[in-house]
């Protein structure tokens, strides 16, 4: 066990002390929550720009109506954001056409409108522009001439236009997630922690497995380790980097966690500080203690069935392209939680997602996710963590099996009868 712990403190050591480590771990929480936050305050914050738009009218009876309903959308104390010109059609609809592009060319139009003749009656406007991807500003002038159509159509067959959008009213509904500490509003928190978490845990199975599986194999190709085996055996040299490392991810997700704690905690007042007022009904989620504490356990569980199979394969191959041929199949059992994911939000209690959620290869994820979403009957979390601990036991003894052999042989690449015999050896 002495041996084993310095081989702990060698690889916890080497790896907390460098500069990737210290920025990744101080920057991670900021990016997760620059990646959230930013695009929020942006779009709340930005106040856009003045456009002016040249609006043909074949109807002859849209234009003062839709200008009207253009000037409720504003640039604070800049004023208006829309300024409408309107432009006959004249009896050469394509020459028209032509001067408005020339225009939109040279920057003296934002762009340009058409309104056809028979608009009211089913017709299709266009909308003409250098940029056409802006889909939040097609979409205000879409639902601003939408509305005038609509007021048009339903006064011309002698209805009262107010009166109908009374009736017809968008009805809003406010999710209300029903847990054992009561009921509280949901606007999409729910998603977000859980996406979020998953998202992080995979990526770092798949971080700290590559660690152990290149630093085996520079090991070999350096012969560092027939030194180091001339003092310790294979499974002790095994094992003393599984841990060390896994020491190294519980410090990385120690202070992550304490982050996300104290932002679920104090982030509502401080989000209330850079967003401004009204800002969509923007609220922080406040995330249930259960949730780190479950994540640090799966990852713990995850960590220790993933970065076996990573020194198994490190000691197998000779260089990181060889050990792509092996790296497929443990790949495809990280990838397919992720592929199942919309599945599982879906129906977390459902078949499909217990079942997947007890496969233990895909339980670090899936369980952890419906965790989040809909805490499953805790029979259910714990029958996936002794499935799980068993199937670390059984990937562990072959592992050490493997690595015990293949840390020591060189050359090419072993072929699975040659690892079958490894294994058998006593």
């Amino acid at each position: 066990m002495t041996k084993i712990w310095t081989v702990i403190k060698r690889e916890y050591i080497q790896i907390v002390r460098t500069k990737g480590f210290i920025i990744g771990t101080v920057l991670g929480p900021v990016l997760m929550v620059a990646l959230v936050a930013v695009p929020i305050i942006l779009a709340v914050a930005t106040g856009g720009e003045k456009k002016h738009y040249a609006v043909v009218d074949g109807t002859g009876e849209i234009y003062a109506d839709f200008e009207a309903k253009l000037a409720d959308y504003t640039l604070g104390d800049k004023g208006r954001r829309y300024t409408l010109e309107a432009y006959p059609a004249g009896p050469d609809l394509d020459a028209r056409r032509a001067e408005l592009s020339r225009k939109v060319l040279a920057k003296e139009l934002s762009g340009y409108i058409y309104l056809p003749a028979d608009l009211l009656t089913g017709g299709t406007a266009e909308y003409a522009a250098l940029n056409v991807s802006d889909f939040d500003e097609i979409k205000r002038l879409g639902e601003a001439l939408n509305g005038v159509v609509v007021e048009k159509r339903l006064k011309n067959e002698g209805l009262d236009p107010s009166k109908v959008a009374e009736y017809t009213r968008h009805v809003n509904v406010k999710m209300i997630k029903v847990t054992a500490r009561g009921e509280q509003e949901d606007t999409g928190g729910t998603f977000a922690v859980a996406y979020i978490l998953v998202l992080i845990l995979y990526m770092t199975m798949f971080f700290y497995g590559a660690i152990i599986m290149r630093g085996v194999i520079e090991e070999k190709n350096n012969r560092v380790v027939e030194v180091i085996l001339s003092s310790l055996r294979p499974f002790e040299l095994m094992m003393g980097k599984v841990l060390g490392i896994a020491a190294v991810g519980l410090t990385q997700y120690g202070i992550w966690a304490l982050f996300g704690i104290l932002a679920s905690s104090y982030g509502r007042s401080i989000a209330g500080g850079l967003v401004p007022a009204g800002a969509g009904g923007f609220k922080v989620p406040t995330i249930p203690t259960y949730i780190f504490i479950y994540f640090v356990v799966f990852f713990i569980l995850g960590y220790f069935l993933y970065a076996t199979i990573y020194a198994a394969v490190g000691a197998m191959v000779n260089s990181e392209k060889e050990a792509q041929h092996f790296l497929f199949p443990v790949s495809m059992m990280l990838v397919v939680p992720i592929l199942m994911m919309m599945a599982v939000i879906k129906e977390p209690n459902g078949s499909l997602a217990t079942v997947l959620s007890l496969v233990p290869f895909f339980a670090p994820i899936l369980m952890l996710l419906r965790v989040c979403v809909l805490l499953p009957p805790l029979t259910q979390i714990l029958a996936s963590i002794v499935l799980l601990v068993l199937t670390i036991l059984l990937v562990t003894w072959l592992g050490a099996k493997i690595y015990r052999v293949g840390i020591l042989m060189y050359g090419k690449r072993p072929s699975l009868p040659e690892i079958v015999k490894w294994v058998r050896y006593r």
